[in-house]
């Protein structure tokens, strides 16, 4: 009956390996989790990239400042948020809510002649630069970075 020593140190082996594996659930909050408030605040653009097969850009703070550029998001503790742009034309300011997802920045906006958009950005924050990249359908890449401006709204 030596075998069954070998085979019970095996079985033991194999729920101590299970246990320490899997962990306690005990502490892990199953809620989704909520919005990345380090969002919150005033950003205005600093700098923007693009890349496509065709070609690469930059523009920097002086360079956007020099032609006019004018994007800056206000975004709200209480889920709102405002982008001001004249990208594509005269200064608009479009109203509506952001979320988060993981490094997902969703922001759905409503333009003052009531067009919705939904823009999705992949987002980080390092100190007082907020970072956003994006695709077109087309494969323009664009990558832009904000500064966090002060006073905090």
């Amino acid at each position: 009956m030596n075998i069954f020593k070998p085979i019970t140190a095996a079985i033991l082996c194999i729920v101590l390996f299970s246990l320490l594996t899997q962990g306690c659930n005990k502490d892990e909050n199953t809620e989704e989790p909520g919005n990345d408030m380090a969002l919150v605040g005033r950003w205005k653009i600093t700098e923007v990239s693009w890349k496509n097969h065709e070609e690469t850009g930059t523009y920097s703070e002086h360079q956007l400042d020099s032609i006019g550029l004018v994007w800056t998001f206000n975004i709200k503790d209480d889920g709102t948020a405002e982008q001001t742009t004249n990208i594509s034309g005269p200064l608009v300011t479009f109203q509506g809510t952001w979320d988060t997802s993981a490094n997902q920045l969703t922001l759905n906006l409503t333009g003052p002649g009531g067009e919705d958009g939904k823009m999705i950005y992949e987002y980080a924050i390092h100190g007082n630069i907020l970072k956003l990249d994006w695709s077109l359908p087309a494969g323009t890449k664009y990558h832009a970075e904000f500064t966090r401006q002060e006073p905090l709204l």
